[in-house]
């Protein structure tokens, strides 16, 4: 899926301090997000945190309330901006009477120079449905159509809201194996995924906000390496507990647990006799680090 990018100068995204209110309530509070050719970054936080609206406004379809907002140098909702990016957003509805080509067609028309779609078509498996009205489509189908145009003609810029969501497992992973080509040819990408592991392959970065506010940003390896924890599992024969200082809980036949300092609980767990095996010791999830960043800890 090669195609020409965009060749400005500028950020894909810059946004300092935007904010958003509705009313009395405070939607985004003093957002910045900066995003590089060649970077994928996921956005996440629980639902009401933000999210949407904040996707909302570095899109152009709302205007915040202060801040500023560039896309490629220019103000998003800008004809410039949109000739640069693509979207899938969460809900996508398409006339039932079109099909995915007369779709794809259409946006291909609008842009400034021809655009070849046989690539998406590939990539997102539509050739068997490419020609058929878009009426009975299941979701699954409807979300591969949204995929296919939000990648149509490689724009510099792309923003998924819950790409996969319908998608079977085969799809997911040609989704996943398409954004990271994309990237690694210079694309920029925006990702909120309540997929853990989607998260994982496909984002280099991530920012999570909460009730509005960034309450921690930076990579995945930086993340992992500002919480020096791991999850520590092993078999006990039947009827042993481990000590109540390891507070391990039991699932299934083993014992995990989370420490610190693994070298010393183990130290720990061999002088005080504790009769383990089958030790398995591993670097926390991505959702296990965030849930350990207290407020007080988060940058």
């Amino acid at each position: 899926m090669r195609g020409n990018m965009s060749t400005s100068h500028h950020k894909p995204i810059e946004a300092l301090d935007i904010a958003k209110r509705f009313g009395a309530v405070t939607a985004v509070a003093g957002l910045s997000l900066h995003l590089g050719r060649g970077e994928a970054l996921g956005l996440l936080g629980p639902n009401g945190a933000g999210k949407s609206t904040a996707l909302a406004m570095l899109m152009g379809l709302r205007v915040p309330d202060a801040g500023a907002v560039r896309l490629f140098g220019h103000p998003p909702g800008s004809a410039a901006a949109r000739a640069m990016m693509g979207v899938t957003p969460q809900a996508a509805g398409f006339p039932d009477q079109l099909t995915p080509r007369e779709l794809l067609s259409y946006a291909t028309a609008r842009r400034a120079r021809a655009v070849p779609f046989d690539d998406v078509i590939a990539a997102f498996g539509l050739s068997p449905v490419i020609d058929r009205r878009m009426a009975g489509f299941s979701g699954g189908e409807v979300r591969r159509v949204a995929l296919a145009l939000a990648f149509l003609g490689r724009p510099g810029l792309v923003f998924l809201d819950e790409p996969t969501t319908g998608l079977d497992a085969e799809a997911q992973q040609a989704f996943r194996a398409t954004a990271r080509g994309y990237v690694q040819d210079g694309g920029a990408l925006i990702l909120t995924s309540h997929h853990w592991d989607e998260i994982e392959a496909v984002c280099d970065r991530i920012t999570m906000i909460d009730k509005g506010h960034k309450v921690m940003d930076g990579t995945l390896a930086d993340m992992r390496a500002r919480m020096q924890a791991r999850r520590i599992s092993f078999a006990l024969p039947e009827g042993a507990h481990p000590p109540d200082w390891l507070r391990a809980t039991h699932a299934g036949d083993r014992w995990h647990a989370e420490t610190d300092d693994s070298d010393a609980c183990l130290r720990r767990l061999v002088d005080e006799g504790t009769p383990f095996a089958d030790l398995i010791v591993e670097p926390l999830a991505l959702p296990d680090v965030i849930a350990r960043i207290k407020p007080e800890n988060r940058p």
